[in-house]
């Protein structure tokens, strides 16, 4: 279970990333998903699209840029929806916290 504070930020974040992408799923992921995180943890947070249009790395860091005035532990990573062949995605979305969805 993840803190209410980090979900807390989550939102926050939810939001900004709203107005620059347009995204299907924010989910936290990592240690505070796990329920083992320290004060020195990051917070992963997936931003799930359905694809980004025009350049990826500019989207990241745009997604990076969100960030600030947030929490600067906040560690964006970018995914398609439907570009997992590793299966991360797949196990983000079994172990981790959905804070957004609009599916």
């Amino acid at each position: 279970m993840v803190a209410d504070a980090i979900c807390t930020i989550a939102e926050r974040y939810t939001e900004k990333v709203k107005a620059i992408l347009e995204p299907k799923l924010l989910i936290i992921f990592g240690s505070h998903a796990r329920g083992n995180a320290t004060d020195a943890s990051d917070i992963d947070i997936a931003v799930v699209v359905d694809r980004v249009d025009g350049d990826f790395l500019a989207a990241e860091v745009a997604l990076f840029k969100a960030r600030r005035g947030i929490d600067d532990r906040i560690e964006p990573v970018l995914m398609e929806y439907d570009s997992d062949p590793s299966g991360f995605l797949a196990s983000i979305l079994r172990d981790g916290q959905v804070v957004y969805s609009s599916l």
